[in-house]
This record gives C-alpha cells, sequence and structure tokens, in this order.
C-alpha cells in the first residue's frame, strides 16, 4: 500500500486555529512513500536514555531520550550546532576520542548499555558503522580499503577476503564501476565513488547500524541522489541514522525525523520524533514547523 504525498508541503504559519486557514507553502517534496508504522510499533535497535554529553565543563547534550527503530533511516535535523553530529557520535562512542569528553545517562544497543564497563568499544564500532561528511578513503588501493576492517578482525584468507569485497562493493551500489580496477588508488576515484566506496567498506565488517554524518554534503546533485537511492536499499538490512541540514534530502529518503534545538544553556535538546511526513506536513510543535518551513534555522 502507498500513501501519495502531495508534491508540495503545506504548513500552516502559526499553531492558532484563526491562522490555519491561511498555509505557507515550502518548496520541500516529500514524494510518495509506504505506509508508514507508529514508531513505538516498530522494534528498537538503538536507542539514547537521558543522554547528556559533556566537552569539559560544557554541556553539548541535555537528557536526550530517543528510539532507533531496527531497518528504518532516521535522519536528525537542527540549526548549526545543536548537537546533532554529537548525539550520533555517541551512537559509536567516537566521542570517547575526544579529550576531557564524558557521558551520563545510556545508549543502548539491542537492549545492551554500550557504555557499560564491561563492553569493547572496538566491538562497538564495528557494529556500529560511521560514514564521514567527507570521503576518507585510505591511501591504498580499492581492495585493500575494503578488505581494510576484515583483515584488522583477523581473517585472513584470501578466498574469503575476495567474496567479502566484492559483497560490500555491491552492496554499496559501485561494483561494476570497480570491479576492473581493484589495484588501483582509491584517492584517484570521483568524489561520488570515494564516498560509495568508503560506505562499502563500513559494510565489510557487518555493521547493524550505519551512521552517516551528512553523507552528500560534499557531493554533486547526481552522486547525491546515487547515495540517497543506496540509503533505500541498505535499509533492507540495516539500521540507517542520518544527520543532514538539507531538508529535502530528510523529507526524500528518511522514515522517521527527530528535530534538535537549542536551549538557553546553548545545549541540544530534542524537540520531537515522528514519522518525517508528520514532522514536515503537521509537527506537534511550533518550533519544529518554524524550522522545516525555513522561519530560522
Amino acid at each position: 500500500m502507498n500513501l501519495s504525498k502531495p508534491d508540495i508541503l503545506t504548513l500552516s504559519p502559526s499553531s492558532s486555529p484563526s491562522k490555519r486557514n491561511k498555509p505557507i507553502q515550502t518548496s520541500i517534496s516529500l514524494g510518495e512513500k509506504a505506509a508508514q508504522l507508529p514508531l513505538d510499533a516498530l522494534p528498537v535497535k538503538m536507542a539514547a536514555v537521558d543522554l547528556s554529553v559533556y566537552y569539559g565543563k560544557f554541556r553539548a547534550l541535555n537528557k536526550i531520550s530517543i528510539n532507533i527503530p531496527e531497518n528504518r533511516i532516521t535522519a536528525l535535523i537542527g540549526p548549526s550546532g545543536c548537537g546533532k553530529s554529537t548525539l550520533l557520535r555517541s551512537f559509536n562512542r567516537m566521542n570517547d576520542l575526544v579529550k576531557g569528553s564524558h557521558i551520563t545517562g545510556q545508549v543502548l544497543l539491542n537492549g545492551k548499555n554500550i557504555y557499560g564497563l564491561d563492553v569493547d568499544v572496538v566491538d562497538i564500532r564495528q557494529r556500529v558503522g560511521m560514514v564521514f561528511q567527507r570521503p576518507n578513503p585510505f591511501p591504498m588501493n580499492i581492495y585493500d580499503n575494503v578488505a581494510y576492517g576484515p583483515r584488522l578482525y583477523g581473517i585472513r584468507n584470501k578466498n574469503v577476503l575476495d567474496e567479502i569485497v566484492e559483497q560490500s562493493l555491491r552492496q554499496a551500489a559501485v561494483w561494476k564501476d570497480l570491479k576492473d580496477k581493484l589495484e588501483q588508488s582509491a584517492l584517484a576515484l570521483s568524489g561520488g565513488q570515494q564516498q560509495r566506496l568508503c560506505i562499502a567498506r563500513a559494510l565489510a565488517v557487518e555493521p547493524a547500524v550505519i551512521l552517516m554524518d551528512e553523507p552528500a554534503s560534499a557531493l554533486d546533485p547526481i552522486a547525491t541522489l546515487m547515495i540517497e537511492d543506496l540509503m533505500e536499499e541498505l535499509k533492507e538490512n540495516y539500521t540507517i541514522v542520518i544527520v543532514t541540514h538539507n531538508m529535502q534530502q530528510a523529507a526524500r529518503v528518511s522514515d522517521f525525523t527527530a528535530f534538535l534545538m537549542i536551549d538557553e544553556d546553548r545545549s541540544g535538546t530534542l524537540v520531537e520524533m515522528d514519522a518525517t511526513d508528520q514532522i514536515f506536513t503537521n509537527p506537534k510543535c511550533q518550533q519544529t514547523e518554524d524550522y522545516v518551513t525555513g522561519r530560522f534555522g
């Protein structure tokens, strides 16, 4: 069953009932998406529970509680400085690499706190992969880029590595382009090919979750659409969380959207999270409506 969405998104400029008859228009197109189950009806892959993140004495995130549904794409949106990337990096403990950072609260993966004392951080980063804003292939050939992670985890058999490399590049929709160039430097690829190679490198270690921090912001429109199409295919087998400043992109690719904002202490807070079509057509909070319609941000 498909739900037709309007080509042009209309939102009321005010929560006042007297002004609801004067909707404003944005150029955000939701296109057509499959019927979406409510968030509370879906299995939860990851969750933050009263999560606060500190850099020294500065509190970057203030008691964020959010559920990330399994095999769905969740977009994190909000103005610069609201903590979207900080929240994303908390999901695989990348913030641990920042001197002076610490957290309170919990981040759960399959119900287990990844910040527990008995948790192997290397294992967490294998199960929760990361794709960064700018493509960052290693200065080595294409084959070795993809095989790097499996080798790190002890796989040495050439036949097994060959299979992993091919499967990962196929999943990243770049096998046809690169199958005859595996010994060439990854740095010689186009930006779009490099980013898909980085996605293949993340897939090679069989993560459960893929985090994407503005993965298409440095790419041209054609490469961007290829990455978005790829995300739609990948969610069949993976849970994806994406940070984006592009409202069109959030509306196109995500199933659920979480809107973050900055509080009076300059800390990031969660304003609301809901199905993407709900966020972009009938948000519960005035702040959300103002942001997605371009009034600020």
